[in-house]
């Protein structure tokens, strides 16, 4: 009960001075509301977009990640195909001379 008559006596005096507010106080306590909403909302809004750019971000890490792969693998078939004894056999099975010399490499 005791509580209770406590409790009301502070709504009271919470709302007097609400009451006593000038209309220059609530227009500023009003705009201080207004600005924590509109900056928790930006803020929400920047994080998922930056949520967004990461996974973006990582996505094409590993779409490069795969062609660094391929490029590898591209770079080690030529080595393979260029290669002196895979040359020579070929020259001999055609029936040609393998002269190192007249090698060129193109870029």
């Amino acid at each position: 009960m005791l509580q209770d008559n406590r409790r009301e006596a502070t709504m009271k005096v919470i709302g007097n001075k609400i009451k006593t507010f000038s209309r220059v106080e609530k227009a500023f306590y009003g705009s201080i509301v207004v600005t924590g909403l509109v900056l928790a909302i930006g803020i929400v809004f920047m994080q998922t977009r930056l949520l967004q750019v990461q996974s973006d971000m990582a996505r094409i890490n590993q779409e490069i990640s795969a062609k660094q792969v391929e490029i590898d693998d591209a770079k080690q078939a030529v080595n393979e195909l260029t290669r002196s004894a895979r040359l020579l056999e070929i020259a001999e099975k055609e029936g040609l001379s393998y002269n190192n010399d007249n090698i060129g490499v193109a870029n």
